[in-house]
């Protein structure tokens, strides 16, 4: 059986997910990879089946991409067995049968995508966007006689999962890591040599980002400068020394969070601004639907991205801050190396130290004129455009059809 496409496609591909991928939010980058190369090309998915009633929630995933969606319900770790079992042989068996160019299996697939690219002598890649399965070898026995019986069996299934993993790394055409960080970890968790891994960051659809603002921003020192933080909130995401630093600002600065976390934690951030006596000057949105967080990015004068310095956040791409940037919104963050893949200090956003302190000095540059907003936030904007889906996606197509393919270039910062 010949393999799909001529002359002008794409090829074909055979993406192995664990997740739905009709929706960005929770397989992002194979469901921009389906939705780019679905365009000329023939694209398969093979995941779990999505929950009833969802939606592709993007409003615009192609009718063309082929789904074989594999549901084993959701009694714990028997479901996952299970899916385990059914879609490696579904697998195996779209590979024999479409004999794909490539097949690209995602973190927790890596076994499924094996026997599909063998059986139909496919390109075997793996996407690595965390470090598959770390886990701890060191437990004693007296431990594990201590554990719950399903504890017990899940590190008994993960460490069988991860000896397999680390078989098939030393065996996959290629390998891609979403940071260089994720791939030094790897190398050091499964003792492979990963030198010759590529390294593709996220991405960001910088056209649902380029919302016009229904405020009248910022202008000077004097001002009201609102102050916006995205994400998820709990410890580790250092918004306390947000709080900190807005009560010991000198400057007119409104506070907006969009994001939720425990119920525990968010109490106590509240109480926080209340004893700090800036409870008026904070705006707690809730979480807010994805698709609205352009138009609060837009509203913003600028955007804080305040996360500690932790292993977790040192070796991952900080899609978060990617969005900021594609708002055109001058961005100020942490000194962390996940932040310093994007911001180039003074140029396109600000790094300061992770303390009180360190923000109010970052937002004094930004809101007495030290440094140019708006040529910080036009900066950012070149950046996410360098960084947008099409351009992410042709690196993916280089490796996975092991071909040379022009990667569409950033647009000159206006002067």
């Amino acid at each position: 059986m010949s393999r799909p496409g001529g002359d002008g496609d794409r090829g074909s591909v055979l993406l192995v997910h664990h997740r739905a991928i009709a929706s960005p939010y929770s397989a992002t980058v194979p469901h921009y990879l389906a939705r780019e190369l679905a365009d000329s090309g023939t694209v398969h998915v093979l995941s779990r089946r999505r929950p009833d009633g969802a939606g592709d929630g993007d409003g615009g995933f192609p009718d063309d991409v082929v789904h074989h969606e594999v549901g084993t319900g959701q009694v714990p770790i028997l479901s996952g067995l299970l899916f385990v079992v059914v879609s490696t042989l579904y697998a195996a068996a779209l590979g024999a049968r479409h004999r794909f160019d490539a097949v690209y299996a995602f973190q927790q697939t890596i076994i499924q995508g094996w026997p599909a690219a063998r059986a139909g002598g496919s390109r075997f890649v793996v996407g690595l966007q965390s470090v598959p399965v770390r886990q701890k070898r060191d437990l004693s026995d007296a431990a594990h006689g201590r554990l719950p019986l399903r504890k017990r069996v899940r590190v008994a299934l993960l460490a069988r999962y991860a000896w397999a993993v680390g078989r098939l790394l030393d065996r996959t055409d290629e390998v891609v890591c979403l940071t260089d960080g994720i791939r030094d970890a790897t190398e050091l968790e499964y003792g492979v040599d990963l030198s010759g891994a590529h390294v593709i960051g996220m991405g960001v659809d910088t056209d649902r980002f380029a919302v016009e603002s229904t405020r009248e921003p910022a202008r000077g020192p004097d001002d009201t400068w609102v102050v916006t933080y995205v994400g998820s909130i709990g410890p580790p995401r250092g918004l306390e020394h947000v709080l900190d630093a807005v009560a010991e600002s000198d400057r007119d600065v409104e506070f907006r969070v969009a994001g939720g976390g425990g119920d525990d934690y968010m109490t106590s951030l509240r109480e926080r601004a209340r004893d700090l006596g800036i409870d008026d000057r904070v705006t707690w949105l809730g979480i807010v639907p994805h698709e609205e967080v352009p138009e609060v990015l837009a509203d913003a004068d600028v955007a804080v991205s305040p996360l500690a310095d932790i292993e977790s956040y040192r070796i991952s791409f900080p899609a978060k801050l990617l969005e900021y940037m594609a708002a055109g919104t001058p961005v100020v963050a942490t000194d962390i190396p996940a932040h310093r893949r994007l911001v180039e200090p003074r140029e396109n956003g600000l790094l300061y130290d992770g303390s009180a302190d360190g923000l109010v000095d970052a937002l004094d540059d930004v809101i007495g004129g030290e440094v140019d907003a708006r040529a910080l936030g036009r900066a950012a904007r070149a950046t996410a455009e360098a960084h947008d889906w099409a351009a992410v996606v042709a690196e993916h197509e280089a490796v996975l059809f092991d071909r040379t393919v022009r990667r569409p270039r950033a647009q000159p910062v206006p002067a």
